[in-house]
């Protein structure tokens, strides 16, 4: 008989932990990740973290950093643009269906709480709020919509990508001039969706990821030259 590996949970808590210290800027890109530390930070053994780390790397969240281990994988503009471009087409889909279902009567008032609620709270941005409260808010309005669709698929599709779509959303939300657009945007969106206007809807969700990614891919390759011509001898 094999040694069983660690109990799934403990190793999903563990991975969660450190995507969530990626999002709110405790772990940064060229920081060593020691699995001692991690685990004594977490209280847990060496072994969950060994597996969450292991899936991380797979995932592309985190990368080699020589022979020292591992580190955060640095948030390229290339890679946000195509995230957000995927995103996009999701997003477009679920406003659409949800729209669809509002006007066909087929959605129940506790399946709309969700966004209601998001939405009253978060359109001012409350001023104080932490940048990860906003970034789990945000990504708590694109799930609430995709399970508002009916379409259990466009969920079960990205959930294995929320970890990027986090990373992106923080990089989003740094740029206060956007955090200002995002929940009005929303609020615009979720209109569309109670008045049953799916069209309308779709663009606007579409429109709505694609302005983040294309803006936020171009702030960051922005930052990207200038870091590299202070750089240069």
């Amino acid at each position: 008989m094999k040694p069983m590996t660690p109990a799934p949970v403990l190793t999903d808590r563990v991975r969660n932990a450190i995507v969530d210290a990626i999002v709110d800027g405790s772990l940064r890109s060229g920081e060593r990740l020691a699995q001692e530390d991690i685990a004594r930070r977490l209280g847990v053994s060496r072994q969950p973290v060994s597996h969450a780390l292991s899936v991380l790397k797979q995932q592309g969240v985190l990368v080699e950093l020589g022979r020292k281990g591992l580190t955060v994988a640095p948030m390229e503009p290339a890679r946000l643009r195509g995230l957000y471009a995927v995103r996009a087409v999701l997003d477009g889909l679920a406003a659409r269906a949800a729209a669809a279902r509002i006007r066909d009567a087929a959605v129940p008032q506790s399946e709309l709480e969700p966004l209601h609620a998001l939405v009253a709270h978060y359109q001012g941005v409350p001023a104080g709020v932490p940048l990860a409260v906003l970034v789990n808010a945000d990504a708590a309005f694109h799930v609430a919509l995709y399970r508002l669709s009916g379409n259990p698929w466009i969920e079960e599709v990205t959930q294995p990508h929320w970890v990027h779509f986090r990373r992106c959303m923080h990089a989003v939300l740094e740029d206060r001039a956007q955090r200002g657009e995002v929940w009005p945007e929303h609020r615009a969106i979720l209109d569309a969706v109670l008045a049953g206007d799916d069209t309308r809807a779709g663009e606007l969700a579409e429109q709505h990821a694609s302005r983040a990614g294309e803006t936020t891919a171009a702030r960051l390759a922005s930052y990207n030259d200038q870091q590299q011509q202070e750089d240069r001898p």
